[in-house]
């Protein structure tokens, strides 16, 4: 493990931490357009390959950033990686954080305005805002390129978290999840919800990410800004768009075990003055079932109708390669999104958001 040391951390409340396991091209893209828009933030970068090319990325960037470089070899899947975490954030020194990859931008007045909300309201833990989706030459994995079209906002369920009854909450969270790995925490809240996330060492990344938005209700309230955007996620990158295979998973991890430990853990930590223990128990199993039973059924169409879902990866490749109608798709798409931003945001905050996500655009197609 090899670490370089930031010489302070007194001019922001914020730190980033930039995680990496491969795609090293998108840590130097991350990191050169903070350096290029805003620095203030210390960031750590924590390196899961430990290769040398983060290395030589993080030395590019030590004279206009305040950067840490954490070097931790990811072997064991997904332990490493959990380590990693807590590593990174028990180098924390400021009063927030927020957890960054590497793919992705911020928008620094939206995440200053949830730094003020946090400030101003001791109660909550956690704040942030519905992300936004932006894609490269339809949906590809490059890192720049000519055709930058925003595509979508995740779905906005909920305003305050928690809800006052216990068992509503958690069947909230797993029939209309509401993601706020990409929220601005508390630091030392932050670091607590990881070193269990280490300590229970989850074999799957989805039902950890359950735990992480329910484990972050036992330690306080949580707020999500629907009018604000300081998150912006490049899509087609990850491994959901390659393709999620859930029995693959299901035989090779052990889903059945995680979930049970989530229970639990859970279960032990909310606040049980109105619930039982053993309730909020069943109720977490009851709900991630029947959650199950809403997500198979999609997600075996493939196998169920084999003819058709051949027909539509046909289809799906042949109006791929019709570049100019899929472009001007591709454009209506984007108008209709910013009018729906507009209409959300209101009209003073929606002319600051659109000039920085021209910036964003503007950057992805420079080069």
């Amino acid at each position: 493990m090899i670490k370089n040391n930031l010489a302070s951390y007194q001019e922001s409340d914020l730190t980033i931490i930039l995680s990496q396991f491969g795609r090293e091209k998108f840590s130097d893209r991350f990191l050169d357009y903070i350096s290029k828009n805003f620095s203030k933030y210390p960031i750590i970068y924590s390196d899961g390959d430990a290769n040398g090319i983060g290395r030589r990325i993080s030395e590019k960037y030590q004279a206009e950033l305040k950067l840490q470089y954490i070097e931790h070899k990811q072997e064991i899947k997904f332990n490493d990686f959990y380590s990693m975490m807590v590593n990174s954030l028990s180098n924390v020194k400021t009063k927030y954080v927020m957890l960054c990859d590497n793919d992705d931008f911020i928008i620094e007045s939206g995440v200053q305005k949830l730094i003020s909300f946090l400030d101003e309201n001791e109660e909550y833990v956690s704040a942030g805002s519905p992300t936004l989706l932006v894609q490269i030459n339809g949906f590809s994995e490059d890192v720049f390129g000519k055709n930058i079209y925003f595509d979508s906002i995740y779905p906005f369920y909920r305003e305050y978290e928690t809800l006052n009854e216990s068992d509503n909450q958690i069947k909230e969270s797993f029939l209309r999840f509401q993601p706020n790995y990409y929220y601005i925490f508390r630091s030392e809240v932050l670091l607590n919800i990881w070193k269990d996330i280490l300590k229970i060492d989850f074999s799957d990344l989805t039902i950890m990410e359950f735990f992480f938005q329910l484990k972050t209700l036992t330690y306080g309230n949580q707020y999500t800004l629907k009018n604000n955007l300081h998150y912006v996620r490049q899509t087609g990158t990850g491994t959901f768009a390659k393709g999620y295979d859930f029995c693959d998973n299901l035989v090779r991890n052990n889903l059945p075990n995680d979930i049970r430990n989530l229970a639990k853990n859970i279960s032990l930590h909310y606040d049980s003055t109105q619930t039982a223990t053993e309730d909020i128990y069943e109720s977490i199993l009851s709900n991630y079932a029947l959650s199950l039973n809403h997500y198979l059924p999609h997600n075996v169409m493939r196998y169920r109708f084999q003819r058709l879902f051949k027909i539509k990866i046909f289809l799906k490749i042949a109006l791929s390669k019709l570049t100019f109608f899929k472009n001007i798709y591709f454009m209506l798409k984007e108008k209709r999104l910013m009018l729906k931003l507009k209409k959300l945001y209101g009209k003073e905050v929606y002319k600051k958001t659109a000039f920085e996500l021209q910036k964003i655009k503007n950057y992805l197609k420079s080069k």
